[in-house]
């Protein structure tokens, strides 16, 4: 949750007031200094041209029209442990402060030890936060404020829970037990350009904990920027898909708590969320980070809102950044070093040697491109995609256009996820798309030369369950269901609703070798 930019947005006001200032100077000479009439040597303070007063003006008003617009619904969050100890009763017979400090998390004296902020998104009290602000909500509670009102959030039950949290977009949903709130309005940012200016609202240091957001203000300093790695750098795993350039890069004041704040134009339209995900510890001063209200970050916070975490597409090859020589001929994109055989890369067309330049309408530099473009999207989206490729036995380029039908991708994160609304089990098994699944291994058995691969597969079977008791395991294929395929964990849960009697699958075991099943009724 810690997140230090540097002080230079503190300054930016200075540096504007100075400019406008020196710009507004009437009847100064370069050449020599101003002259009273009297002849004296001692020169007249500098007059203000009426042009730049107002225009300062003006640009105060926008920032505080923008802060009273959207702090109404910036929320500040406090995390608390289940298993936290008790504050101790203080001894009357001991010297010190006769005030015991306050024990409950809903008392405006209460000072947790981890806080962030949130977001308002809807009047009935849903709230967008990082998930890195609710870490493991099997273990905490979190205890909403806003306007001087406090609002308990727990995993379950009401009056208020937690819905969701995803670490890989970082992202996580609360709901509380209010209505008629004011819900942050979500800016277009299409056309966001470096050098616009943007306010900070949040939970900076706790002192915003009353539910008051606190702001600061800046410049957006860049955009796609990569959130580093935490702790092993050297990893070559993403945790979070903002470590393939995503985050809008800002040098607003952003102190621990403004993690899951909100990040505003002079509209008082919301650009981004900021997150602390980029700093690291030893740096005393790092860049402010935000994620942008984007595609993505709408799919994400409506999936979240039902409770579901969010898929994310897998293509299912290797690419690599082209090498010094092939960039010096002029070429640009992601190339492709394995195609993993009946995998969406593979159905497409796509081949080894082939070099990704353009996905839906994106340019592509390098792989990271291509990793952030192929995540945003869900699985099961159809994308274009545009590739360079030479003829055979020739350095003749050629681009040909394909269309991949993504699968989903596994994430793997050191933060747990959690949704309240998990898969549901049908006889006893859970299903999955088969590139979820954390067994390489088995996937290759099934994979390696079959086109016809499966896209699903068992992730889980309960002991002594109809499933189970049909011969189905964990990792199994499945093609078919009564003879008719099925391609997604949703189409396949939809064919199977309302049915009573059994069922037969048609399934792949790992070794490769296919047959039919029949799962009894319950």
């Amino acid at each position: 949750m810690v997140n230090r930019s540097s002080c230079a947005s503190s300054k930016l006001l200075g540096c504007l007031v100075g400019v406008w200032l020196a710009c507004s100077v009437r009847g100064y000479a370069q050449d020599s200094p101003l002259q009273p009439a009297n002849g004296s040597t001692q020169s007249t303070p500098p007059a203000v041209d009426a042009s730049g007063m107002a225009a300062l003006v003006a640009l105060e008003q926008a920032t505080v029209s923008a802060i009273e617009k959207a702090e109404g619904a910036v929320v500040a969050i406090s995390r608390v442990r289940r298993d936290r100890r008790p504050v101790e009763p203080l001894d009357p017979l001991k010297l010190g402060s006769p005030f015991a400090p306050a024990d409950s998390p809903d008392s405006p004296d209460f000072v947790p030890a981890i806080f962030g902020s949130g977001v308002v998104i809807s009047a009935d009290g849903f709230i967008v936060t990082c998930a890195h602000v609710l870490d493991d909500p099997q273990r905490n509670d979190y205890f909403v404020w806003l306007d001087k009102e406090s609002y308990p959030a727990r995993v379950v039950g009401k009056p208020a829970k937690v819905l969701a949290s995803d670490p890989f977009s970082d992202l996580a949903i609360l709901k509380i037990d209010a209505e008629n709130l004011t819900p942050i309005a979500f800016a277009d940012v299409a056309n966001l350009r470096k050098g616009q200016f943007v306010i900070a609202l949040g939970n900076p240091e706790a002192i915003a904990r009353d539910g008051q957001a606190s702001a600061s203000w800046g410049i957006i300093s860049n955009l796609n920027r990569i959130a580093p790695s935490e702790g092993n750098r050297t990893s070559v795993m993403k945790e979070t898909i903002h470590q393939f350039g995503t985050l809008i890069q800002t040098d607003a004041k952003l102190n621990l708590g403004t993690s899951g704040g909100a990040l505003v134009n002079l509209r008082g339209e919301m650009i981004g969320l900021t997150t602390s995900l980029a700093a690291l510890s030893g740096y005393e001063q790092s860049a402010g980070f935000a994620i942008a209200v984007d595609e993505m970050f709408l799919r994400v916070i409506e999936t979240l809102k039902q409770g579901k975490l969010p898929e994310y597409g897998f293509l299912g090859i290797q690419p690599e950044d082209l090498g010094e020589y092939e960039r010096a001929q002029g070429l640009v994109g992601a190339k492709v070093v394995i195609v993993i055989p009946g995998l969406p890369g593979d159905q497409a067309g796509l081949r080894p040697e082939d070099i990704v330049i353009e996905v839906g309408q994106a340019p592509i530099l390098n792989r990271n491109d291509l990793f952030r473009e192929l995540s945003q999207a869900a699985a099961g989206a159809v994308l274009q995609l545009r590739v360079q490729r030479f003829r055979p036995g020739t350095r003749v380029p050629e681009i040909v256009t394909l269309n991949a039908e993504l699968s989903k991708k596994y994430i793997a994160s050191a933060r747990p996820s959690f949704a309240i609304n998990a898969a549901p089990a049908w006889r006893g098994m859970d299903v999955e798309y088969m590139t979820a699944f954390s067994d390489d291994s088995a996937r290759a058995a099934i994979f390696l030369g079959r086109r016809g691969a499966p896209k699903l597969a068992v992730l889980a079977v309960s002991p002594d369950t109809q499933a189970w008791k049909a011969g189905l395991r964990p990792g199994y294929g499945i093609v078919t269901v009564d003879g008719n395929a099925v391609n997604s964990p949703d189409e396949f849960y939809r064919v199977m609703e309302g049915r009573s009697g059994p069922v037969e699958l048609g399934i792949v075991q790992p070794n490769g070798r296919g047959q039919t099943l029949t799962v009894a009724a319950p």
